[in-house]
């Protein structure tokens, strides 16, 4: 499947030859590297990381004059020196460094105009096609030194993610400044928005110097304090619902203005590094409004900040959350962090350590449009392409592209095994409104926070989606789904016709309302807050604040709901993991996950703190182990509380159900059991042990699932066979099996044509099958039935059907 746009990030560092045949020898250097990339889009762009965007706020419309350009390693405009070390020894995050030693030339406007035609002729006449270029603008410190932002304006910074107020917010006010701009030759007037400043400024800089669209990076426009899960209505404490119109208003205000002044380039965007949710809790971020009204626009892709942290929940969760909904006619892109240009890493080869980990989790998301298909990723974006010293290393494209590659030809095809359905209108309504703040922020961290603690969740459908999405699309499927989703009345009722079908639905939150306490049978307690035994599962700490209130409902007398788990506390219980199921849902069932997120945070703080696993459980794994009562059970052994969960992804492709995970520990075992059996990836080995495969944790992975065992103990493994034979297109060898039933799922366009025989009979696809098989169709597709198998056997199937 093609890309429909490749965007490949760049610095002005790889152009040290100022001449235009040192020009022309990187540019060919660049398109040489990542050709088969280029050959696989529709769209090539090149972004070009020149400065931090102060060559844009400074331009005056001459080409003879000089920008501050990124030339540096560590944060050219630092705002603290909390060590106190002496200068050579401070970190580049308190002095920065120059990029190589020697002469550093000046860039003017008018070099890096040469710069950009030369880099057109070169593709051009490479690939026969023309070649976009993009600006950047970033509102922080780090890239290059900004006399407009730290010295004339610092009344445009609010964000202290870097310490001070280093970050501009999108819709501050500019004070006087009698400097002439290209767009304002007599100077800034006193009380400018800077929306239409920096919209002004922008089309004459684009226009005059040949850009073709404009990126907005690190969460610009997208609330105040777009790093950190504090904003402007939330401070880690406490929430100000009443400020979000005001504040909404204001970002809606910047974009109209934006907008306005610069109408006619399209716009990329960064957006935060948290959800949708998240951003309307703290920020009052009106992603909806600017989605539909903002025209030619690209939502903001995955965030890269997984490479530093660790925090691959957050990037799928908030991912998966900004592209519940789209822009109308527009998709969604992925990017993926090869290089940094700044701060002295390339994650590909040191962060990552070459594992393609963070290629394959986030390549295995899909959202489901209104006909409930599924839609993948269509741009591709390139963090980036040189690093910290401007070298551009073949290795890193020679061991990236194959990972690129097998991803998009393995994606999702139709809805993975949990749909997240997700309430982003009803969100941003709520929030408007001033109501239940704390269980959107509690919702969106408690999914984050499973997704850590393995839950593979990665298919998303917005509720509006959802409501108009055929019932055949969600079949077999388990929809994952907070209790706020019910204020949406078409969304409820939907809900219910789900389960009166068979289906199944794992609701999570505090269950607060009329239609969901009503469904699962429950009503109103005295509140319980604080820390709660909860048997089978370990000790857990509830905080209120942080999950959506306290615990507050139990079930009726006579409801006949099932608790999986309970918390306890001082002779008093609540529920915190039940099962529900009525004769009227035909075999549809619902579990209620109450959730509880483990940590806490403090005023005015960057990140949340999590509790210490020697201490409390992490209770966002409810959410996994109660997949074990809808046929899921993910288990892992681990060495000890505080070793990571795994990070799992389970989608299906060509009727086969991938496996892409992240092994945060490998010493960890993985015992896997689904509603189709044990299954067994093609090219492994497993133990089979109490009806569960056993896998120890991988680094990265991405296997293919196609047979599923259900069998009680033994050692079993599914090989790739040599095809042995003209006309048939694969074989796999199974061994070890014994006293098993057997699924397997055959590609989708060869389902007739798929034969059963012991492995010393190497027969046609043209022969029947020596072993008995029926054939089954469920939601995802057609699986044949072996039932009581012992022994080797291969199953074969031809090029066509």
């Amino acid at each position: 499947m093609r890309w429909e746009k490749l965007d490949l990030e760049v610095s002005l560092k790889p152009f040290q030859d100022r001449s235009a045949g040192g020009y022309e020898r990187v540019a060919e250097q660049i398109f040489r590297q990542w050709k088969p990339l280029i050959d696989e889009s529709e769209r090539v762009s090149v972004m070009f990381w020149a400065a931090d965007g102060s060559e844009i706020l400074d331009y005056n419309g001459r080409m003879e004059d000089v920008f501050e350009w990124a030339k540096w390693i560590g944060v050219a405009n630092p705002h603290s020196n909390s060590s106190g070390l002496p200068p050579e020894q401070q970190n580049i995050h308190e002095r920065p460094r120059p990029y190589r030693a020697g002469d550093l030339p000046d860039w003017t406007y008018g070099d890096f105009r040469q710069l950009l035609g030369i880099l057109r002729r070169v593709f051009r006449r490479q690939f026969g096609r023309e070649l976009r270029i993009g600006a950047t603008f970033d509102p922080g410190p780090e890239f290059a030194v900004s006399s407009f932002k730290y010295e004339r304006h610092p009344e445009i910074c609010r964000g202290f993610c870097l310490g001070g107020k280093t970050f501009v917010c999108c819709y501050t006010k500019l004070h006087a400044d009698d400097r002439a701009y290209a767009a304002y030759p007599d100077g800034i007037p006193e009380g400018e928005p800077f929306g239409r400043f920096l919209g002004r400024q922008c089309r004459r800089y684009l226009s005059d110097m040949g850009f073709d669209y404009i990126w907005l990076s690190n969460g610009f426009g997208f609330g105040m304090e777009t790093w950190g899960a504090t904003g402007a209505i939330f401070d880690g404490c406490d929430f100000a619902p009443e400020k979000a119109e005001e504040v909404r208003r204001a970002m809606h205000d910047f974009w109209r203005d934006f907008r306005r002044e610069c109408p006619e380039f399209p716009i990329e965007t960064r957006g935060t590094n948290l959800s949708t949710g998240m951003d309307l809790t703290s920020d009052a971020t009106p992603l909806r409004e600017i989605y539909r009204e903002v025209p030619d626009l690209e939502i903001p892709p995955n965030s890269p900040w997984a490479a530093l942290d660790g925090d691959f929940g957050m990037e799928l969760a908030g991912w998966m959350s900004h592209a519940a909904e789209l822009p109308p006619g527009k998709g969604f892109p992925f990017r993926y962090y090869i290089h940094d240009i700044w701060f002295m890493n390339s994650p590909w080869l040191d962060r990552y350590g070459r594992s393609p980990h963070d290629i394959y989790l986030p390549m295995a998301v899909a959202r489901l449009n209104g006909s409930g298909e599924a839609e993948l990723p269509n741009a591709l974006h390139l963090l980036s392409i040189d690093d910290s010293y401007g070298r551009m290393p073949d290795q890193v494209p020679q061991e990236v592209i194959p990972h690129l590659a097998d991803a998009r030809r393995t994606a999702p095809d139709q809805a993975g095994p949990l749909v997240w359905v997700y309430p982003f209108d009803e969100y941003h309504d709520l929030v408007y409104a001033g109501e239940r703040l704390e269980e959107i922020f509690a919702g969106d961290y408690l999914i984050r926070g499973a997704l850590n603690c393995g839950l593979p969740l990665n298919t998303v459908i917005s509720t509006g989606n959802f409501v108009s999405a055929p019932e055949k699309a969600l079949a077999g499927r388990v929809l994952v789904v907070p209790t706020t989703v019910t204020v949406n009345a078409a969304a409820a009722a939907k809900l219910e016709r789900f389960l009166a079908a068979g289906g199944r639905v794992l609701f999570y939150g505090p269950a607060r309302g009329e239609w969901i306490e009503s469904l699962l049978g429950l009503v109103p307690a005295s509140p319980l807050d604080g820390e709660f035994d909860v048997i089978g599962f370990g000790r857990v700490r509830h905080l209120a604040r942080y999950s959506g209130g306290p615990l507050d409902r139990v079930f009726a007398p006579g409801a006949g709901a099932e608790t999986v788990f309970e918390y306890r506390q001082d002779g008093e219980a609540r529920p915190a993991v039940a099962r529900v199921a009525k004769p009227e849902w035909n075999g549809g069932e619902a579990l209620w996950v109450r959730g509880s997120n483990s940590f806490s945070m403090e005023k005015h703080c960057h990140f949340s703190t999590a509790f210490d696993r020697n201490v409390f459980a992490p209770a966002e794994a409810m959410l996994r182990g109660a997949l074990a009562k809808f046929g899921w059970r993910i288990e892992f052994d681990k060495y000890s509380a505080t070793t990571p969960d795994p990070r799992l992804t389970l989608r299906w492709h060509d009727n086969a159900l991938y496996f892409s995970g992240f092994g945060t520990d490998t010493t960890v075992t993985e015992r896997f059991r689904f509603p189709d059996g044990a299954p067994l990836f093609t090219g492994a080995d497993a133990l089979i042990r109490n009806g569960s495969a056993c896998y120890p944790a991988e680094r990265a992975v991405n296997r293919e699932c196609r047979v599923f065992l259900g069998m009680k103990h033994g050692r079993v493994s599914c090989r790739e066979a040599t095809s042995g034979m003209p006309g048939v297109r694969r074989r796999i060898l199974l061994r070890g099996v014994a006293n098993a039933r057997v699924v397997f799922r055959p590609e989708a366009g060869h389902v007739d044509s798929v034969r059963f025989y012991p492995p010393e009979q190497h027969q046609t696809v043209l022969e029947p099958s020596v072993l008995k098989a029926r054939l089954e169709y469920d939601g995802v597709g057609p699986k044949y039935v072996l039932e009581n198998v012992t022994g080797d056997f291969h199953i074969a199937w031809a090029e066509e059907n």
